[in-house]
């Protein structure tokens, strides 16, 4: 991969992660090595972020952009921008044995604001509604609650947060690490558990299955808790801190998920959670 930025054109960083987040989210429900044409996040109401991926290739090639490569760019190129604190339009050329396959851009949402055009292809960018554009982490207290998923009633999360407060950065980086971990796995294989560090070394997830007769705990589901704790909990209510999570299916639980803070090498919280439960 190559990286160019264009440091005139300048992003938020809560924008990018959130739509990173987003992007990734809906780059692991395919299979790993299925092809991708052009994949464009969905654009959340109010944020100036596009994230897209196109496949120079034409379809008969022999070499093609599939799900894996875009996997390992979109968590490099978060990477990149994160450890130097580049938060700007970024251009990545994306190459097999020094063939060029594909593209990613990440890009002001203005720069083309009606849609996309590749060939004769169209892509009009969707839109989800959020606003919330601030990286700051206000105190936390010890809190609890239950979050449905929208699209399945069935399917709840019950989140307790502990009280430690973690850098945002850390906590959006390894819940896009945690889905990078996930990706290789088909949506419906059987989670055998996930546990991540944060590239900065900040924060750790470690995802469990538990019993349940209800439903098996997959790898779909694991990803879906993990953008729902990010969109749905932590950003709108910045509550950016360690957590206990239980993932349930029509009110049983059949996963859990730790994120915890990590100081000098140890992990924090992780005595509180067992207790917790």
């Amino acid at each position: 991969m190559d990286f160019v930025f264009d440091r005139s054109q300048r992003l938020n960083p809560l924008e990018v992660y959130q739509t990173g987040i987003q992007l990734m989210y809906e780059i692991v429900q395919r299979e790993w090595d299925e092809s991708v044409r052009l994949l464009v996040a969905e654009q959340i109401e109010g944020y100036n972020v596009l994230m897209m991926f196109l496949n120079h290739q034409d379809p008969t090639a022999p070499d093609q952009l599939v799900v894996g490569h875009c996997v390992a760019a979109l968590y490099r190129a978060l990477t990149v921008m994160t450890n130097g604190v580049i938060f700007c339009q970024l251009r990545s050329h994306l190459s097999i044995f020094e063939k060029r396959v594909g593209a990613l851009s990440i890009a002001p949402v203005d720069d083309d604001p009606d849609g996309i055009e590749v060939g004769n292809m169209t892509t009009v960018i969707p839109k989800t509604n959020m606003t919330i554009t601030d990286l700051s982490a206000p105190g936390l207290g010890i809190d609890s609650g239950t979050l449905r998923d929208p699209n399945n009633p069935r399917f709840s999360i019950t989140y307790h947060f502990l009280g430690k407060n973690i850098i945002p950065r850390e906590i959006s980086m390894v819940v896009l690490e945690a889905m990078t971990a996930a990706a290789p796995f088909t949506k419906n294989a059987e989670c055998k558990g996930i546990e991540v560090v944060s590239n900065g070394g900040g924060a750790a997830i470690v995802i469990e299955s538990t019993h349940s007769d209800r439903a098996r705990f997959t790898y779909g589901w694991a990803t879906r808790s993990l953008k729902m704790l990010y969109q749905g909990i932590i950003v709108p209510r910045k509550r950016w801190g360690d957590v206990w999570l239980e993932m349930k299916y029509e009110d049983v639980k059949f996963g859990e998920l730790r994120m915890l803070r990590i100081t000098g090498g140890r992990r924090e919280g992780s005595d509180a959670v067992k207790e917790g439960r």
